[in-house]
């Protein structure tokens, strides 16, 4: 059997390579029957060793080559696909690329076939919403509509940040319940409410994501809408963020566009690779990966030295720092 696992949500692709792991653990009573091998260092000797491979005690093994497409040699992976019609029925051969693997690639083309391939594309919509109401019941929790739509505008479509964030809205209802039943309430009331998530909760416990509302604001300097790169701004004004913080975030952003233009034209395309290269979180570098398209590299520099000239007056009291923000915007989309 041949599996072949990507995509750019690696939270949830994370979570089927560990669900696929766990089973063959559990069958074979440890992990006797489980290699997984590196693309970019491991030898095609090494790979059909491991395939041909008998398992031990079991019927079945599993063998797990990481982002083979991305990062083994090219002379590697046309051997791979010659191979593939040798591989035993008593292997289960898994490939797993994180992020969006070339599908120019014969190895690509032949295994993204619909009964072996799965695709992890980043939750959107009714789909996230689903996600986040099915993570809440599966800590044993509940969450109201306005909940699940409050946390998702805070926080957007990182599963890694929402999963953390449900971990203490979850314990933090599971304290109150603890609270509310010392004080004598109701069982049934304790049982319902000490569940239920709200949107307060969300308000109380969970920091707006200023990062993604910059990346809003980014989007919109980089077509030069300076009607809704103003209102993005001013939304997060109204947001009570501070003027300077914001600015270091805008600073920030344009520094990472900057390091990621310049591990593309290094030939870095991979979100996943350019996050190690650049020390980024996967999410931003796929946002930033993304938003380079829009400038070239000429343009970056003149845009980072234009938004270190502000951080100084703005810094050093020359230019009134919402006023400048202001300013800056309008600069920036002309």
């Amino acid at each position: 059997m041949i599996l072949f696992f990507y995509g750019e949500d690696s939270f949830r692709l994370k979570q089927k390579i560990k669900d696929l792991k766990n089973k063959f653990i559990d069958a074979s009573l440890g992990d006797t029957n489980l290699v997984v091998l590196d693309g970019k260092t491991v030898t095609y000797d090494e790979i059909v060793r491991q395939i041909l491979a008998m398992p031990f005690l079991a019927k079945s093994r599993l063998v797990i080559i990481e982002n083979a497409i991305a990062l083994a040699k090219a002379e590697i992976r046309d051997k791979i696909v010659e191979f593939l019609p040798k591989v035993p029925s008593s292997t289960v051969l898994a490939f797993v690329e994180e992020g969006n693997p070339d599908k120019r690639t014969s190895l690509f083309k032949k295994l993204n076939l619909p009964k072996q391939a799965q695709e992890f594309k980043p939750l959107e919509g009714v789909q996230l919403n689903k996600w986040v109401k099915d993570e809440v019941q599966s800590r044993e929790g509940d969450i109201e509509s306005e909940a699940v739509s409050k946390l998702i505008e805070y926080v957007g479509n990182d599963l890694w940040r929402l999963s953390n964030e449900l971990d203490k809205l979850t314990a933090y209802k599971s304290a109150k319940k603890c609270e509310m039943g010392n004080e004598g309430n109701h069982e049934s009331l304790i049982s319902h409410l000490s569940s239920l998530i709200s949107s307060s909760d969300i308000e109380l416990l969970v920091h707006p994501q200023l990062e993604s509302n910059v990346f809003d604001m980014i989007d919109a300097l980089a077509t030069k809408d300076l009607k809704k790169s103003a209102r993005e701004l001013h939304r997060l004004l109204d947001s009570g963020e501070a003027e300077l913080k914001i600015l270091t975030m805008i600073v920030y952003q344009f520094r990472n566009l900057l390091i990621v233009k310049d591990q593309v034209s290094r030939g870095v395309t991979s979100q996943w690779d350019m996050a190690k290269k650049a020390g980024l979180h996967p999410f931003v570098a796929q946002k930033t990966l993304v938003q380079c398209k829009n400038y070239s590299f000429d343009d970056l520099k003149a845009i980072y030295k234009m938004l270190l000239d502000y951080d100084l007056k703005m810094k050093t009291g020359q230019l009134d720092p919402k006023t400048g923000l202001d300013l800056l915007v309008v600069k920036l989309c002309e």
